[in-house]
């Protein structure tokens, strides 16, 4: 859906004035058009804030082909994330960044996509080579900062101003009060009505909502509880957009030593909107619980509840909660027993090769929820 743009501008001129002054055409053109172009900007910016990222994304085809700016080209990634075309956006990111070198968001931006994206050394590289050529720049600075918080078992973030460095979607839908708390990642079911969360056995919120990698959000309740898995089946208010063909599962539990992702929201102390971030590892043996120790799994330190991948894209499991070591996973036998119509209705895929990374984190990022909570205030 999302296209990389690149404006390109053929003049075929003639005399000695043309010859003389080349660009002069150009630029009169491109200070002529200047106020078209943010007319374009701002109707794009009020359509990604209704949840229209189509209409936005026709916006900003548009301005780009009037100058190749930078604002133009941030926002047009913030529309394609928005759309839930990751892979394209990390294309145009890399362009952006190299494009306009000076412009410090611009690599801020592609070095936190990289990161979600299990591309964290890259990541890495990246800002210290813009460090070099812009030292102390501070949005770069702050970037580099940010980043560990997306390495596997990364301690959650205590301050709110450091946590609201890191991009992400717009915050369409149901308004969360700003005192409410990020609380772990879900999985959305059935068609974006229904999301299966980490609630602990004697956890009750006076309000829930749940909140997509796309920046749909909606309010919640609780449906059912299976206070053995330390998991909740919410009910959505409004059903987010989900993308639900995309989700499929394994006809059965993974073997020991699978490689599998997980995909979860970074634990941070405000319930601001967010994109997930991806992590590769390894599943351990089945328990006599039902739970399957992670190997090399690695997941932010969070309440837990996101959903797990095989290599084919296929759901695995969801991590359980465990704060006194490293998180399990709750494979689908268990889910199966715990969910019965709703695991059922999900398709299963016999089998299928393994697929690149930036496909699966664009599969999950319209179906891994983030959850958010708010309690009785003292």
């Amino acid at each position: 859906m999302a296209r990389l743009i690149f404006s390109l501008a053929i003049f075929v001129c003639g005399g000695t004035q043309a010859h003389q002054h080349p660009h002069a055409h150009d630029q009169q053109a491109s200070q002529q058009s200047e106020p078209e172009r943010l007319a374009l900007l701002q109707v794009a910016r009020k359509a990604l804030a209704a949840g229209d990222s189509d209409s936005a994304l026709r916006q900003l085809d548009a301005a780009a082909m009037i100058s190749h700016s930078a604002d133009t080209e941030l926002l047009l990634l913030q529309a394609q994330m928005q759309a839930g075309d990751y892979r394209s956006a990390l294309m145009f990111a890399s362009h952006t960044a190299g494009a306009h070198i000076h412009e410090p968001e611009a690599l801020a931006l592609y070095a936190w996509m990289l990161a979600l994206g299990e591309q964290r050394a890259e990541a890495k590289r990246m800002l210290e080579a813009g460090l070099k050529r812009l030292p102390n720049e501070p949005t770069l600075r702050a970037m580099q900062l940010a980043l560990p918080a997306a390495e596997p078992q990364a301690a959650a973030e205590s301050d709110p101003v450091a946590a609201l460095v890191r991009p992400g979607p717009l915050a369409i839908g149901a308004p969360v009060p700003a005192h409410a708390q990020a609380q772990g990642s879900g999985l959305l079911l059935d068609a974006g009505r229904l999301a299966l969360v980490p609630l602990l056995p004697g956890q009750a919120p006076t309000q829930l909502w749940v909140r997509s990698g796309l920046g749909h959000t909606s309010a919640a309740s609780v449906m059912q509880r299976f206070d053995s898995l330390g998991l909740a089946l919410l009910s959505l208010d409004t059903p987010l957009p989900s993308a639900q063909s995309r989700l499929t599962r394994a006809p059965r539990d993974a073997f020991a030593g699978s490689p599998a992702i997980s995909i979860a929201y970074l634990a941070a102390p405000s319930p601001q909107a967010a994109w997930p971030a991806m992590h590769r590892g390894f599943l351990g043996r089945l328990s006599a619980a039902s739970h399957q120790q992670g190997l090399g799994l690695g997941v932010p330190v969070a309440p837990g509840g996101g959903p797990v991948f095989d290599q084919a894209g296929r759901w695995i499991g969801i991590t359980l909660a465990d704060p006194q070591g490293e998180p399990k996973l709750a494979p689908l036998s268990a889910l199966q027993a715990a969910l019965g119509p709703w695991f059922d209705a999900v398709t299963v895929q016999q089998q299928g090769p393994p697929i690149a990374l930036d496909q699966q984190y664009e599969q999950a990022l319209p179906l891994a929820v983030q959850l958010l909570v708010e309690t009785k205030r003292p």
